[in-house]
Parts: C-alpha cells; sequence; structure tokens
C-alpha cells in the first residue's frame, strides 16, 4: 500500500482510539473516580493501533475473497475462520502490550490504573469479540467501497458509450443529407443542361464547393454564420435556377451570429420551401430566414410564400425534416422543437427552436 493509505488508516484508528478513550474517561468520571487520561488514551489506542497494523492485511484478504461472485459461500467462511484468528490474537497482543506500558513506561501501581488491565482471560475474551466485529467492520466498508466505486465507474462507461452512440447517430444522420441534398441538386442542375448549359457548367462548380464545405465539418454544431453561409451557397444554385423569381430575404441580426445551431439545420429547410412552396407556384418567389432571441431561446424560421398546404390537411416530414427533428433530439432533448405551419393566407413556415449557446 503507499504511504497515503498506510497514513489515512492510521489517523483513522488514532481517532476511533481516541473517541473509546473519551467515553471511557466519562464513565470513570460518572463512576466517581479518577484517572489520568494520558494512560486512559494510551491504552485504547495500543488496542486500536494493532488494528492500523491489520488493516491492510485484512483489506488485502477482502480483494482476494471478495463478498460475491459463485465463491461467495467459501470466501465467508475464509474470512469467518481468519476473524476467528485475528480477534484472539489481537486481544492477546494488546494485553501483554497494556501491560508492559503500565508496568514499564508509566511504573504505576495506582489501583484506579490497575482496574483498567482486567485479567488475561477476561480481557481477550472480550477483546477478541470485539476484534472479531473490527475484522468485519473492515471487510464490510472495503465492500461498500468497492461496490460504489464499480458503480461509478459502470456509470462513467455508460456514459461514455452513450456519448459515443449518440455522436455516432448524429453523424449517421448528417451522412444521410447529403446523398438526399446531392440528388436533389443534381435534379436542378439536370434540369437546366436543357435549358441553360453554361448556366449548369456553373451549377456544377457551386456544387462541388458546396459539397467540400458540407464534407468538411466535422461538428455537429457550428455557429449560424457559417450555416448562413452554407444556405448562401446553396441559393446561388437555385437562384442560378429560378433566375429572378426567387427572391431571399434574410432577417438575422448581427448578435445573433455567433450562436451555435446544428450543422445542416437550415439547409433543409430552404431546400424544403423552395421544393413544396416556390417551385409548385410560379406566383410565389419570396423566401425569408429569420433568427430572433425569444426568452432566451434561439428561434430560427424559413418561410415562403407558396400556395401552402390545403385547408385541414395534416403537414407531414419528409426525409429532410425528420432528418433534422431527429438530430435536434440528440443535440437537446426536450429543449428543442421543429414546428412546420401553414400562414395565414399562403405559403408555409418551418420553424426550429433550440437553446442559446454562443460561440463569444
Amino acid at each position: 500500500m503507499r504511504r497515503t493509505s498506510w497514513f489515512l488508516i492510521l489517523c483513522a484508528w488514532t481517532i476511533v482510539g481516541l473517541l473509546f478513550a473519551v467515553r471511557h474517561i466519562v464513565v470513570v468520571k460518572a463512576q466517581g473516580s479518577h484517572v489520568s487520561w494520558a494512560i486512559v488514551g494510551t491504552l485504547e489506542l495500543v488496542y486500536w493501533c494493532i488494528w492500523a497494523a491489520c488493516t491492510p492485511i485484512v483489506i488485502g484478504l477482502a480483494k482476494r475473497f471478495p463478498l460475491t461472485g459463485a465463491k461467495v459461500v467459501p470466501h465467508v467462511a475464509i474470512h469467518i475462520i481468519t476473524s476467528l484468528i485475528m480477534g484472539p490474537l489481537a486481544a492477546v497482543t494488546e494485553h501483554f502490550l497494556s501491560h508492559g506500558l503500565v508496568q514499564t513506561v508509566f511504573r504505576t501501581t495506582d489501583p484506579a490504573v490497575l482496574h483498567l488491565l482486567p485479567p488475561f482471560a477476561l480481557s481477550v475474551l472480550s477483546m477478541s469479540f470485539t476484534g472479531m466485529l473490527t475484522y468485519w467492520l473492515i471487510v464490510g466498508l472495503y465492500q461498500s467501497i468497492h461496490f460504489y466505486q464499480a458503480a461509478l465507474e459502470r456509470q462513467t462507461i455508460a456514459a461514455q458509450l452513450e456519448t459515443q452512440l449518440s455522436h455516432a447517430e448524429l453523424e449517421n444522420l448528417k451522412s444521410q443529407l447529403h446523398p438526399h441534398f446531392l440528388f436533389n441538386s443534381l435534379h436542378t442542375i439536370g434540369i437546366l443542361m436543357q435549358e441553360d448549359v453554361d448556366a449548369a457548367s456553373h451549377l456544377l462548380v457551386c456544387l462541388g464547393d458546396l459539397l467540400r464545405m458540407a464534407l468538411e465539418r466535422r461538428e455537429n454544431e457550428i455557429t449560424l454564420q457559417s450555416e448562413l453561409d452554407f444556405v448562401s451557397k446553396y441559393l446561388e444554385i437555385e437562384l442560378t435556377r429560378f433566375h429572378d423569381r426567387l427572391k431571399v430575404h434574410m432577417d438575422v441580426p448581427l448578435d445573433l451570429l455567433g450562436v451555435y445551431v446544428p450543422s445542416l439545420a437550415l439547409q433543409p429547410l430552404v431546400e424544403n420551401a423552395i421544393k413544396h412552396g416556390i417551385s409548385v407556384d410560379s406566383a410565389a418567389g419570396r423566401l425569408d430566414i429569420i433568427a430572433k432571441l425569444r426568452n432566451g431561446r434561439v428561434w430560427l424560421c424559413v418561410r415562403d410564400d407558396g400556395p401552402g398546404p390545403a385547408p385541414a390537411s395534416r403537414l407531414r416530414f419528409g426525409v429532410g425534416l425528420t432528418n433534422i427533428q431527429s438530430r435536434l433530439k440528440q443535440l437537446y432533448g426536450e429543449d428543442a422543437s421543429l414546428e412546420l405551419t401553414g400562414g395565414n393566407d399562403r405559403g408555409c413556415e418551418a420553424i426550429i427552436t433550440i437553446p442559446l449557446r454562443s460561440s463569444h
């Protein structure tokens, strides 16, 4: 054992010895007798210092023969036999050391002091019982500490596994966005190849830049500024497709550009608004991207002026929105939400609400 462990064991048993000494002195005083504090304290400390020396041995036996597992019965038997040996052995050692100290160190013949030294048989019998209880106390404390440490270790491992699983699930969800986004972008380029080859060529370059940005992102959360840069790159593709019909309006306060948002959170919302709102109605063409701080939470909204959902129809999440919803739950639990609502007359709104976390 290390020196620190030895020191802690000695301090612990010294405190126990002093407590027993105080109790003994109080009892003697209550009986009207007078006795030396030094002698009583020394005699008590002798016994408990013996057990301080025995404690590492008991701990070693508790490690070697734990009270768990398939061999718990033979291990209990071993500890019973050991306690029956160590208890009397410590009692005999204490008896002779106590007598030796009184006779050689204190050199006293005070009857009150000699009364503190019971006969050999009585001393060994009583202290043996105390010693066996002490043995089992040490074993029990060791087992309790061991169980507690094992429980903490299991909790730590479980937390690490949960974190790793959550991270793996987030990476899987994020990777699902890449082919989904790529398919839609290539579809747009395919349409342009029939109308404007130069524009389609330009979009291929933009798509390459966009994919590089997406693949280089390792974090599950990035700043709103970075997310808007990515969305702007995506909108460059869509603006080429829709020409002057698509009008993008961003309402984002400067003090919110540094807040953290889920990576690839806004792009699927923008893509969904263009696909289901603006693309299906030639009269539609306005896309709003809004960020606000509401009640200490970040509020992100993507709104289009398309035809919106039919009256009384049920709004359904596609692949992109379902993916975002799953990622929000993984990152924030119940502290985040994704809502899809129809406008007053036309259009649709996709709203993300997340906790406020700033990079500043």
